[in-house]
């Protein structure tokens, strides 16, 4: 029995050493896959929890974003309304009003009254003139009502004569002298059609101006705020492994200086020189952007919304031509040594404190990335995308247009014997039908909202303006991109 056992094991022993191979290496193969997946489950969680962190960090990082361009927009507010003051204008206007109202007068009412103006001049030269006629007619039926009075005038008259040439003299200079002091006083007062041709360009401007002015800012403090952030996030990861001993550790895309608490101050910093200097050479570039555009537009025009979204894109081609775009880096960062004597004494800082080399590192990145195509392309997204909201806010300015009255005639029947209809006729009733009238408003009533809607974009509470633009695909992805790009310069 045991020989005979044994002889069929020396019969099969090699199909019992492959078997024992296979079931061998199927065991050690299971073991392996087991213990790879196991460690592949741990680098995804790990992954995972790493891109959820980056997430995290990112989305809070957005939020300071918001929170810090809501910060800042009050001084920059403040600034564009009273340099570019249609509110004062409107307090010139009212004041040539007051003598005549007793009430005080809107915004609203003045364009009322501007519209009601804005008439052929025959019918204000009727108004003026039955004026007039009531005044005279006033003192003439009071002269007749008292009879005594033609004694009282004969009696002055007489005293007149009575009176001295030296009297009569010193008379008619002390005459002369308060009309021409009149005359100085009264010489700077301007017109209303002066008035409202300033209030015009002023409100488009302002507009314009709080346009291209909220965009810049908001992609400015975005991409500072992420390259601080990123740097923030590296040096968590360092000291997460190596706690405070990194001076051995080098990531990828990040080099062995950190920022410092004073480097990271001084680079926020820098949005002062847009607060307070940047966006002024800015409002020229608009300013004579606007005159050329709306300079020639009359007060008395009626303008449909369609005619005012091609007169806005007029402005941002005209901006568009004069390099506005190429211009950005000087609007938000003081470049040359007059710009930057000018920010550091400004702000009482020292140059040798203030340009280290992490400073200097992160003013050379934030130029590359001001003046690279991405970011001429979201800024000219962002300002489309706020102008698009504006007009949108703008159409409720207008009415809705009155539909054409259509007749409807029935036609001639085409049977035999008779002529079939004119079908020039039955097109132009097609057309009459298809095609509605736009709604129109005169230009002297859309000021006041224009203006308006100005002040909405800097000071709105809550500002959807801002918040339209922060939430911006374009903006979110030049933030993503800023802050998850590799360069050894952070």
């Amino acid at each position: 029995m045991l020989e005979g056992t044994l002889g069929f094991l020396r019969r099969h022993q090699r199909k019992f050493v492959i078997g024992a191979g296979v079931v061998g290496g199927l065991y050690m193969s299971a073991k392996l896959l087991t213990q790879r997946l196991v460690e592949m489950q741990a680098s995804s969680a790990k992954e995972r929890a790493s891109k959820e962190n980056i997430r995290r960090r990112f989305d809070q990082n957005q939020r300071d974003c918001l929170f810090t361009i809501m910060s800042l927009l009050p001084e920059l507010s403040e600034q564009v309304l009273r340099e570019v003051d249609v509110e004062r204008l409107i307090a010139e206007l009212r004041a040539i009003h007051r003598p005549q109202t007793s009430h005080p007068v809107s915004v609203d009412d003045e364009a009322a009254n501007h519209e009601s103006q804005a008439q052929p001049r025959g019918e204000g030269e009727n108004n003026v003139w039955s004026n007039n006629n009531n005044k005279n007619s006033s003192s003439s039926g009071s002269g007749s009502g008292d009879g005594s009075s033609n004694g009282d005038e004969n009696a002055q008259i007489k005293d007149k004569r009575d009176h001295s040439p030296d009297q009569e003299n010193d008379s008619a200079d002390g005459s002369i002298g308060n009309a021409s002091a009149t005359e100085e006083i009264e010489s700077p007062r301007r017109t209303k059609v002066e008035i409202w041709e300033d209030i015009k360009v002023q409100s488009f401007a302002r507009t314009m101006i709080a346009v291209y002015s909220e965009s810049l800012l908001t992609m400015f403090v975005h991409i500072q705020l992420n390259i601080v952030g990123r740097s923030t996030y590296l040096d968590s990861v360092v000291g997460k492994f190596v706690g405070d001993n990194e001076d051995n550790v080098v990531l990828e895309g990040r080099s062995q200086s950190r920022i410092s608490m004073t480097e990271e101050q001084n680079f926020l910093m820098l949005s002062w020189w847009f607060l307070n200097r940047g966006w002024r050479k800015m409002m020229d570039l608009i300013v004579d952007a606007v005159n050329y555009s709306v300079g020639q537009l009359s007060l008395k025009e009626r303008m449909s919304h369609r005619e005012l979204t091609a007169l806005f894109n007029t402005i941002h081609i005209r901006l568009r031509e004069n390099d506005i775009v190429q211009m950005l880096s000087g609007f938000v960062l003081p470049l040359g040594d007059a710009n930057v004597s000018d920010y550091l004494s400004s702000n009482r800082l020292e140059a040798d404190k203030v340009f280290t080399p992490v400073f200097i590192r992160l003013l050379d990145q934030i130029r590359d990335i001001i003046e690279s195509r991405d970011f001429a392309y979201v800024f000219n997204s962002s300002v489309d995308r706020l102008t698009t909201q504006l007009l949108d806010a703008l159409q409720e300015s207008f009415p809705e247009p009155v539909p054409v009255p259509v007749f409807n005639k029935p036609l001639p029947p085409t049977v035999e014997g008779e002529t079939a209809p004119d079908l020039d006729e039955v097109v132009k009733e097609f057309e009459e039908f298809s095609s509605p009238s736009e709604s129109r408003v005169v230009v002297v009533q859309l000021l006041p909202r224009i203006a308006r809607e100005g002040h909405q974009i800097l000071n709105g509470v809550p500002n959807n303006y801002l918040e339209n633009i922060s939430a911006s695909r374009e903006v979110q992805a030049l933030s993503a991109v800023v802050y998850t790009a590799e360069s050894s310069m952070l």
